[in-house]
């Protein structure tokens, strides 16, 4: 935990020296922002050269420890510390912080219980959101770890460059070497990242409505999320039970109902934690293009601002390549709805040569990454195609946005005929993401557009409840305006709620006692770059808790990520059944260990009596074998 304060630290110092004018309560918001980007990059620099190895992580954390030291004590303004200290954040930030801090608290118990939570029995378990997404997190955290390969492969399919953005994990990873478990490794920064959710969505609520009550009901409707899918649990086509119960049968996640606008905490920043780290920084990205296009168009300046704004952004193709491309599309529509403006104002000049200098100094940070990663695995044919309407499958496409998206939708519908000035360039800059995602697929899962169009649906989120409010404001008597205000609030967040109050009590067992005994067996027997033959299961104990190599792992993580493994899966029946082609194969592949457990065997006519004949047996317990091949 030390290491993560000390990223924080530098996070912190470096904010107050790059960006001093900005009040307090943005500075130490953005200053956990820069922090979370340097425990994600730092490590990353040395690796190159040393491999994820203790000596990267000792390099890194010295170099933040040391940039603190220097940007808190040495040279002309630096951090007035003392004002720091005797600063009062004013009543809007008081409370945003407040409530944000909430949430991150209930977001922390979310984690304690869908994060490995140990049993009596030994067990671990996981919770409704985390079953399907979190053993592949688990496993790029701890082969990372373990192998120091840097760049990573897929341990999950060895001999192909990892190419997911995969900086989060690596932070996790970083942390293990301090002494963290795989455990905490992921729920401390994921805690910390969530704050910064929380906190960016209400300061940049904030600055577009400067008002308390529309900051708070945007907030809200961002936070508790969710369309009209209560509706099917008042009117009895799903019970209240199913709900407390199910499998994901929530009034924000029916698939087989066309109801897809999910719970942003549910099913985007704790299960999906690429998501949540992109959130984390594409926040403070926009944020910073706001303040930046405010003051280039009013007087001029705003140099610094889009600066700081494209070596943040510079950074984030592998942590999120979806928010770097929605900001992508975000930043040219603002820089077209602008244009007016800057000719009007005589700051036209002014406005290409900050968005070339963002442009040109964001690019040089990320092509190197679009390159060696991100292009790469488009180029493999599964990934960017037409698709249009995005998934509102047999429902009439408007009908679609409005049950889904819901009272936010259905005042941007009205809302969008009324703006005029910044907030109808703003507005219409954002619609881009919008018309893109509902246009182009960027994954095989046309789905994780909705990486997309959140960030879309924060800024019309935002602008919709300023527009609202304005208009409520006129109405009398006030209890009637009141009343309308809290009805929108109601409507815009029953769903959500009821889905977390079933993410709340959710708990599924994602590896059994005997699973995680073997795991601890392979960590201390094996070599960490060991190849294992294993069924494709993604609660595979053997990937995801001892980070070893596994010869296919699940075709839910490979297929979405564009990478071509059915030959190999193809091939672990033949491997199986042993003889000939079993030993052709293992010998291509250079297969070290062969693991049976209940997995293989319902998946596989596994031979055991052939690899017991040939293969010596160094584990077997409860059910599980273990053969050392070579």
């Amino acid at each position: 935990m030390l290491a993560l304060l000390v990223y924080m630290l530098f996070g912190l110092a470096l904010a107050w020296r790059v960006l001093p004018s900005l009040r307090g309560a943005v500075k130490c918001w953005l200053g956990l922002v820069f922090g979370c980007v340097a425990l994600m990059w730092l490590p990353c620099l040395p690796a190159f050269f040393v491999g994820f190895t203790a000596t990267a992580q000792y390099i890194a954390l010295g170099a933040a420890l040391l940039g603190t030291v220097c940007l808190a004590l040495i040279g002309p303004g630096r951090p007035a510390w003392k004002t720091l200290a005797a600063a009062r954040p004013g009543t809007r930030d008081m409370t945003g912080a407040l409530l944000s801090l909430a949430a991150t608290i209930f977001c922390a118990y979310l984690l304690h219980t869908h994060v490995l939570l140990p049993h009596d029995d030994g067990s671990l378990w996981v919770g409704q959101s985390t079953y399907g997404d979190l053993a592949m997190h688990l496993g790029f955290v701890e082969s990372l770890f373990r192998q120091g390969k840097f760049p990573p492969e897929y341990s999950i399919y060895p001999g192909q460059l990892l190419d997911y953005p995969f900086l989060v994990d690596a932070a996790s990873a970083s942390l293990r070497f301090f002494g963290l478990s795989l455990r905490m490794s992921v729920i401390a920064p994921s805690v910390v990242m969530l704050f910064c959710v929380f906190y960016g969505f209400w300061l940049l609520a904030d600055v577009l409505t400067d008002k308390l009550v529309p900051t708070l009901t945007a907030w809200l409707l961002f936070v508790f999320n969710g369309g009209f899918g209560f509706v099917k649990f008042f009117n009895g086509e799903h019970t209240f039970s199913e709900l407390m119960t199910g499998f994901y049968v929530t009034p924000t996640n029916l698939a087989d109902e066309d109801v897809r606008w999910v719970n942003v905490i549910c099913d985007m920043l704790i299960p999906q934690r690429t998501t949540m780290a992109g959130w984390c920084v594409v926040l403070a990205c926009i944020f910073l293009l706001i303040l930046g296009l405010k003051k280039a168009l009013e007087d001029g300046s705003g140099k610094r601002e889009f600066l700081v704004l494209a070596v943040t952004a510079g950074t984030m193709p592998m942590i999120h390549t979806h928010s770097f491309l929605a900001l992508g599309l975000l930043s040219g529509g603002w820089f077209f709805a602008f244009l007016g403006k800057a000719r009007k104002n005589g700051r036209l000049k002014t406005l290409v040569r900050r968005y070339v200098l963002y442009g040109a100094v964001c690019m040089v940070l990320a092509l190197p990454q679009l390159l060696v990663w991100t292009f790469q695995a488009a180029g493999t044919g599964n990934l960017l195609w037409l698709n249009p309407g995005w998934v509102h499958g047999d429902m009439n496409w408007l009908w679609f946005w409005i049950y889904n998206c819901g009272v936010v939708f259905c005042v941007t519908l009205v809302m969008m005929f009324f703006l005029r000035g910044d907030k109808a360039r703003l507005f219409w800059g954002a619609a881009v993401i919008f018309a893109v995602a509902n246009l182009v697929a960027f994954q095989p899962n046309p789905y994780d557009d909705n990486k997309l169009l959140y960030i879309w649906y924060m800024l019309a989120d935002i602008l919709a409840c300023g527009w609202l409010w304005e208009q409520l404001t006129k109405v009398k008597p006030r209890v009637l305006a009141a009343s309308a205000a809290a009805l929108v609030t109601v409507l815009g967040t029953l769903s959500g709620t009821m889905s977390m109050a079933r993410e709340a009590v959710s708990e599924y067992q994602l590896f059994s006692r005997e699973q995680a005994d073997a795991a601890a067996f392979i960590d201390e027997h094996t070599a960490p770059d060991s190849l294992f033959l294993t069924s494709t299961a993604h609660t595979n104990p053997v990937a995801v808790l001892s980070g070893r190599n596994i010869l296919c792992g699940a075709g839910m993580y490979l297929y979405y990520h564009g990478v071509n493994y059915q030959q190999r899966e193809a091939q672990l029946g033949l491997m199986y059944a042993g003889g000939e082609d079993f030993e052709r194969l293992a010998q291509e592949y250079g297969v070290d260990y062969v693991f049976i457990s209940g997995s293989e065997t319902s998946s596989y006519a596994v031979n055991t009596d052939y690899f017991a004949a040939n293969y010596p047996l160094i584990y077997d317990q409860d059910g599980i074998r273990i053969f050392q091949i070579r």
